[in-house]
């Protein structure tokens, strides 16, 4: 029961103004708080939210670091180039043989062509007409059998911005001559030859290979600055997802803190 504090009076429960001298009554007011903004759906919205934009910075990362190795360290036809290299012999070829290709086209990959390309380039030293050749391992065997060549067992084939201070390592494996020149012979998979520089462009496919560098005319003794270039196409391919993808995540990410986090305030 409320008392008046002005003549002590008691009077009814609710009442407002004293019943005996008018004055208003003193009642116990409630204050009511507005609840904390940040709730348990709040907190998981924002740490969920968080993860999908960091997962999302990383896409975005990495696909941009791709499509920029694409176009800052390849030449203008979108190849990177190992530095230029002298190979000199006394032999009547320089060979790089065991070279394995293994190419797996996937569910929804380009066809080869679409994945790598192999350029190949010599500049020959003596004067000579240089001949450059990719030959698989049988008719090589045959075509080199008894032949006098030099076989690179030891080289670090490094990017052209990078430099390097090996040296190639040569087998020699004697004999003779080539029965013929190898400009005469149809055992080629790709093929290049003339004065001065040339270049081989080669689409790979899954198998073993040799890489032959000769004069043109299969004489004695190779003198030439050479040059190895990759093209992988599928890396574009794959940063420009990786971007697309990392901003579409990006957006989930933003979305799930608007409606988690700030439309619940």
């Amino acid at each position: 029961m409320p008392y008046c504090k002005e003549c002590g009076t008691e009077n009814e429960e609710g009442a407002r103004f004293c019943q005996k001298c008018g004055v208003p009554l003193q009642t116990t007011g409630i204050v009511y708080r507005r609840a904390s903004d940040w709730h348990a759906g709040s907190i998981v919205a924002l740490v969920f939210g968080g993860l999908i934009l960091f997962v999302a910075l990383g896409l975005i990362a990495g696909g941009g670091v791709l499509l920029w190795s694409q176009t800052a360290i390849t030449d203008n036809a979108g190849y990177m180039n190992t530095n230029a290299v002298p190979l000199t012999v006394s032999s009547y070829a320089i060979v790089q043989n065991n070279v394995n290709i293994q190419i797996d086209n996937g569910i929804g990959m380009p066809m080869n062509q679409n994945i790598v390309s192999v350029k190949i380039t010599a500049t020959s030293n003596n004067g000579k007409p240089i001949f450059v050749g990719i030959v698989p391992p049988q008719p090589a065997f045959t075509y080199f059998n008894g032949v006098n060549i030099d076989r690179i067992i030891s080289y670090n084939w490094v990017p052209g911005r990078m430099m390097s201070s090996w040296v190639p390592t040569f087998q020699t494996i004697p004999g003779g001559a080539p029965s013929n020149a190898p400009t005469s012979q149809v055992i080629w998979v790709a093929q290049a030859s003339g004065s001065g520089t040339q270049t081989v462009t080669w689409t790979p496919s899954t198998g073993e290979y040799w890489v032959v560098i000769m004069n043109a005319d299969g004489s004695k003794g190779v003198d030439a600055n050479v040059q190895v270039g990759a093209r992988v196409t599928i890396l574009s391919w794959i940063g420009g997802g990786l971007l697309i993808g990392g901003l579409f995540v990006a957006m989930i990410g933003v979305v799930v803190i608007y409606f988690g986090v700030i439309r619940r305030r």
